[in-house]
């Protein structure tokens, strides 16, 4: 009996003798896959690689800034609520990919229940964000280098590590998940033992023998931003979430390489859940400890350092460890590096998918002969030059936060789109008779929790920005442009497209449930081969909790 369509160890779905060296762009075409993508990663693999992709610079680095702005308790609640709002992303991400796993993911989904030009829009922005990402993770690794040697020009490390992330992007896939799979292993480590270090050193643990306990909390836990009062303490943690936007916002990017996951019905849901809950623990846990240990004072968390410090490496050092600091900081450079290794992997599977639905050059879908798709990794490296801006007049923490911006509004964007088109996808299941139960995987809360999701867009950029601006003295062009360019990108390319090809808006009785039936007789086969005795009743527990 031939194993079902989702545990083949290759997609190759459509007519695979095609010729994929056309450059033409066929935005009306019908969905079709030819990219000879390997299904390679298994869940161990995947699930490391979601943390390897999910935890890098916006904890490590960007929280810096978000600490100096807010405070430690304003960090907290800022960081908390954007993890809640990632949370309703995670899980409806979860359920469309156990729906349809496929190269490109969600960007294959949307135009399946909303319209196609509002697809090839979030493809192409998503594929932006994560191309800027990688540049961001390049300038923060590079930066860091200057905490052990100041005086060397960042461009030969921009260099080296640029050149490094191309090449591993070229390498068998089973070769990339290992390697993503150590570093997630190593950034896990090293985050445990910055908790368990910090809370040693917070209770006079240091060789100073100082006590810290609370101290930093008192006696602005949230600080005053921009201005006075119980207003301008609201504003500190507004303030904060496009940090945590930037730090969590690639929580959905696992859900781009279904085509090279084994038994992805399974995986990706499990990978996706599992993972957000990891990174939300590893994210509110390590900043309060950040918070105990170092004041939200410290000007070295500011724009004006020459350097770019990790508020981590900053801690340990000013409690007088001489090594530690070294460590952590040698760890976070490889947490930047395979972060941006990680984005410029799902960058091109992401091409791969546009291209799949004529939404992209064809060439894109091309592989090499360990089922690399070369043109679309090439075309994913081209922003990685912009790293170099880093070498100008302005400060490493400036340039990376210009970057963060970027991103996170991109990815805000993007978010708003995948919850639109999840409550078309709920509706339209409801109007056809599909009942979710039959799923692989059926998200909690909805549709509100997608609907209440839509307000992550107006919230954390486009209030605090508007209010921003409205105070004397706030002005910036180049603020203005790192928060809102992005938004005119959006708007203009999706009314380009609307006017330019056949996009109707997909009704309900047009969308495609076909995948249905296999659905059902392959969770039926999964039934009758897992044993749930053989798992262990603590297991069976606590992934009754933690896997909503």
């Amino acid at each position: 009996m031939a194993p079902p369509p989702s545990t083949r160890n290759e997609e190759s779905i459509g007519d695979t003798d095609s010729d994929v060296s056309s450059v033409d762009i066929d935005f009306n075409a019908k969905p079709r896959e030819h990219a000879n993508l390997r299904r390679s990663l298994t869940g161990r693999h995947t699930a490391l690689l979601a943390i390897s992709s999910g935890i890098g610079t916006g904890l490590f680095l960007g929280s810096g800034s978000a600490l100096s702005n807010a405070g430690p308790l304003g960090l907290l609640l800022g960081y908390a609520l954007m993890g809640v709002i990632t949370s309703g992303i995670a899980f409806i991400s979860a359920e469309t990919a156990a729906f349809l796993p496929v190269s490109g993911g969600f960007i294959r989904h949307i135009p399946m229940f909303t319209d196609r030009a509002l697809g090839i829009t979030v493809g192409w922005m998503f594929w932006y964000l994560l191309a800027i990402f990688a540049a961001a993770d390049v300038v923060a690794a590079s930066s860091l280098i200057g905490y052990w040697r100041p005086d060397l020009n960042p461009a030969i490390f921009i260099s080296v590590f640029g050149f490094l992330m191309v090449v591993f992007n070229f390498l068998p896939v089973p070769f990339y998940g290992e390697l993503q799979f150590f570093f997630g292993i190593l950034k896990s480590l090293l985050i445990i033992a910055l908790i368990l270090a910090g809370i040693i050193v917070d209770v006079g643990g240091s060789p100073t023998g100082e006590y810290i306990g609370g101290r930093n909390w008192h006696p602005t836990p949230i600080k005053e931003y921009l201005v006075s009062g119980s207003t301008g303490r609201f504003l500190a943690i507004w303030s904060t979430l496009i940090n945590a936007a930037f730090a969590m916002g690639n929580i959905q990017i696992t859900t781009s390489i279904g085509s090279e996951v084994i038994n992805p019905r399974v995986n990706l849901p499990k990978a996706m859940r599992r993972v957000f809950w990891r990174i939300f623990f590893f994210y509110i846990v390590s900043l309060i400890v950040v918070g105990l240990l170092i004041s939200a004072d410290d000007p070295r968390l500011g724009t004006g350092s020459n350097t770019a410090s990790s508020p981590f490496v900053l801690a340990f050092k000013t409690a007088g460890i001489k090594v530690f600091p070294s460590i952590i900081n040698a760890v976070v450079i490889t947490s930047a590096f395979s972060s941006g290794n990680g984005v410029i992997f799902l960058a091109s599977r992401t091409l791969v998918g546009l291209a799949s639905d004529g939404s992209a050059p064809r060439f894109m879908l091309k592989t090499n002969r360990v089922g690399a798709p070369y043109w679309a990794v090439a075309s994913s490296c081209i922003f990685l030059p912009l790293a170099y801006l880093n070498c100008g007049g302005e400060t490493p923490i400036t340039v990376f936060n210009w970057f963060t911006s970027l991103i996170a509004v991109a990815g805000l964007n993007v978010w708003v789109v995948i919850c639109l088109a999840y409550v078309r996808f709920y509706l339209g299941m409801k109007k056809r008779g599909f009942n979710r139960d039959d799923l692989f995987y059926k998200s909690w809360g909805q549709p509100g929790v997608a609907s209440a999701c839509v307000w992550d867009y107006v919230l954390p950029h486009s209030v605090l920005f508007r209010i921003r601006s409205l105070l004397p003295g706030n002005w910036s062009v180049s603020a203005f442009l790192s928060n809102y360019i992005n938004c005119f990108i959006f708007l203009a390319l999706y009314v380009a497209l609307k006017f330019t090809i056949k996009s109707p808006w997909i009704s309900y009785e047009d969308m495609d449930f076909s995948q249905m039936e296999a659905i059902k007789a392959e969770k039926k086969a999964q039934e009758l081969d897992t044993d749930s005795s053989k798992v262990p009743w603590w297991r069976r527990i606590i992934e009754k909790l933690f896997d909503a």
